[in-house]
């Protein structure tokens, strides 16, 4: 049977190292071969001189063999021609034997010889296993218990990466909440996609941690997506209709004050799990940002803001910035999430690597949801740091 190597996109991969000049195919190099004397692509060696020579060129490098004079980088380009019709064109053994003039036994034996010296690298493996391995480094890089990477195909666009990593928080929410538990959910565009993958969840109850933030495009509100989730799990929603935000402080204090929302948020204090998103502040890196009057909007960038969770806005250190601000948010407050058991952040997109990057240092997340493109940003930046 022929063998076919694996596609590029399967849980192995092959990689012979191209030559860098000019390439010649396998019938051109034999016939140069055969033009110039070498005995070898006429299958005119013996086994024993086969071997030899191959031996020689890895150990001379290049150069003349020291066999009988011939040329060691004839020899490795054939190698590397042999190996990369077997691998790379998917060219049966027989076939590659009946274009160079080499025995079957001489191609595997090329084949091999290939392997062991590096020419051609073999790796088997899960694919999942880059992006666990990722997702540990991650998690060691921001100092929380668990980061789970999710891979992003390059043409999925925001939408695409925010279904990805809500499906990928449904898996986590599904399997790590236990029964009895309560969960907080704030909003997001990663949160707004959870009920579409959540097909089945412990019985919980579920609670809106923060106000109603309302988009062009939204799919389903703040309310909607608590009482969802608690539909899915069989539990009971706790959701409460007020805004994120309100122009003036004394107004958001009314709100607070109100029995239906004071009771949401007092039962923050009883939760075991929060699900947040991390924005990054800018426009459209935020859902907070674009309710602010711009100029309030840009007074707080000015002060050092780099992220936001649910309005509460932290610079780069991870320290809150904007006061005046915080008393216009109804919603949770920032010591309050952190003293909630679980903090599963989401976030997407290598421009938010530096907010979520401060949210772990604000001590706001302690799990985190993300897709492989920001992960990866997160960790060179620690990289860079460390240099």
């Amino acid at each position: 049977m022929r063998r076919r190597p694996p596609s590029t996109g399967s849980a192995a991969s092959v990689l012979p190292a191209r030559s860098s000049g000019p390439s010649l195919g396998i019938a051109q190099v034999s016939e140069l071969l055969r033009s110039s004397g070498e005995r070898t692509l006429a299958g005119n060696l013996s086994t024993s001189q086969w071997r030899d020579t191959y031996r020689s060129d890895v150990s001379y490098g290049g150069g003349v063999s020291p066999v009988d004079g011939r040329s060691a980088a004839f020899e490795r380009h054939l190698l590397l021609q042999v190996a990369q019709a077997y691998y790379l064109d998917d060219r049966s053994k027989v076939e590659i034997a009946q274009q160079t003039g080499l025995s079957r036994w001489q191609v595997a034996r090329a084949l091999r010889e290939a392997r062991d010296t590096g020419m051609v690298q073999i790796r088997v493996g899960d694919p999942g296993d880059e992006h666990a391995a990722l997702g540990d480094r991650l998690a060691a890089v921001l100092g929380i218990e668990r980061a789970v990477v999710v891979g992003i195909a390059p043409a999925a666009g925001a939408d695409g990466a925010a279904d990805a990593v809500a499906e990928a928080l449904a898996g986590v929410l599904a399997t790590t909440v236990g029964e009895g538990r309560s969960v907080g959910l704030t909003w997001s565009r990663i949160i707004e996609r959870l009920p579409a993958h959540l097909a089945r969840m412990a019985p919980c109850d579920v609670v809106q941690l923060a106000g109603v933030v309302t988009l062009p495009g939204d799919r389903m509100g703040s309310v909607e997506v608590t009482r969802e989730v608690a539909r899915i799990a069989g539990g009971t929603a706790h959701p409460f209709y007020a805004p994120l935000f309100v122009a003036e402080a004394g107004t958001a204090r009314a709100l607070r004050a109100q029995p239906e929302i004071a009771a949401c948020l007092d039962r923050v204090e009883r939760l075991d799990v929060a699900v947040v998103s991390v924005g990054h502040w800018s426009e459209y890196g935020s859902a907070v940002y674009p309710l602010l009057p711009r100029e309030l909007a840009e007074q707080v960038g000015a002060a050092g803001a780099i992220g936001e969770i649910s309005g509460r806005v932290f610079d780069e250190a991870g320290r809150p910035v904007s006061p005046a601000l915080d008393e216009r948010i109804v919603g949770i407050t920032a010591d309050a999430l952190r003293a909630i058991p679980r903090r599963i952040a989401t976030s997407f997109g290598e421009y938010r690597a530096r907010s979520t990057l401060a949210a772990a240092r604000a001590g706001l997340i302690s799990e985190l949801v993300v897709d492989a493109p920001q992960a990866a940003a997160i960790v060179a930046l620690d990289a860079e740091a460390g240099t």
